[in-house]
């Protein structure tokens, strides 16, 4: 399978345009991301919390990415008010070689729920917090 739409997505991520991100995403994109507790449907609401996530962080930087048939793992890392998170994505091709589904982990999970706020904060939704261990 060709991968095209995968590298050119993220080449836009890193470029930080949100307009090239939406030629390589199928209208029935679903995203699980550590954003939201619950999966994003559609192309639309898909485009409409990346391009939030791009005005938000700093920079992104592609570290590592590999195929298998209709399968990407692509390994990054993005910064964020000075907070350098580490993230990997499982992103999932349809038969036209866009991208159908995308599974989002970002680490350290500290790191991870403070980004989360400050996109919380910045776009308006209930952010998320860590608490102790009862």
């Amino acid at each position: 399978m060709n991968t095209a739409h995968v590298t050119d997505y993220f080449k836009a991520l890193a470029n930080k345009d949100a307009q090239g991100i939406v030629a390589h995403l199928s209208d029935d994109i679903v995203l699980h991301g550590p954003i939201f507790p619950e999966p994003t449907l559609g192309k639309e609401a898909v485009v409409q919390i990346l391009s939030g996530f791009l005005a938000t962080i700093d920079a992104l930087e592609v570290n590592l990415s590999f195929a298998s048939e209709r399968d990407v793992a692509v390994f990054f890392s993005f910064t964020c008010k000075g907070i350098t998170v580490k993230g990997n994505e499982h992103l999932h091709l349809d038969e036209n070689g866009l991208i159908d589904h995308i599974e989002v982990a970002w680490r350290p999970l500290p790191d991870a729920v403070l980004i989360q706020e400050i996109f919380a904060t910045k776009l308006g939704f209930q952010a998320m917090r860590l608490v102790p261990a009862a």
